[in-house]
């Protein structure tokens, strides 16, 4: 997922808010949306990075012995379509987490 596409989702949305609201509510809001967009980037970012290569910046975390046992690394998430379907798992997870309040 390109980050100039989540510039534009962030820059829209804050604007579409500010134009209705003062200052100091537009300003909290953009706050927290960028926060939320960039909290999202990350933990797709992270899983992706931890399933699809078993590493993380750049450090083997997978332990050699489930190599030996016949794990191997997603490598589809290390691709664009494993960033769709690491989003897609978010909204699902976020979906159930709210059905149950």
């Amino acid at each position: 997922m390109g980050l100039i596409i989540t510039n534009c989702i962030v820059l829209g949305r804050t604007e579409a808010y500010a134009m209705n609201n003062p200052p100091l509510r537009s300003f909290v809001d953009g706050l927290a949306n960028g926060l939320g967009y960039a909290s999202v980037l990350v933990g797709v970012a992270f899983l992706r990075e931890l399933l699809g290569s078993g590493r993380l910046f750049g450090h083997a975390v997978v332990p050699e012995v489930l190599y030996q046992a016949g794990y191997v690394n997603n490598g589809l998430l290390v691709l664009a379509p494993g960033a769709f379907i690491m989003i897609g798992l978010f909204v699902w997870l976020e979906h159930s987490l709210l059905e149950k309040k």
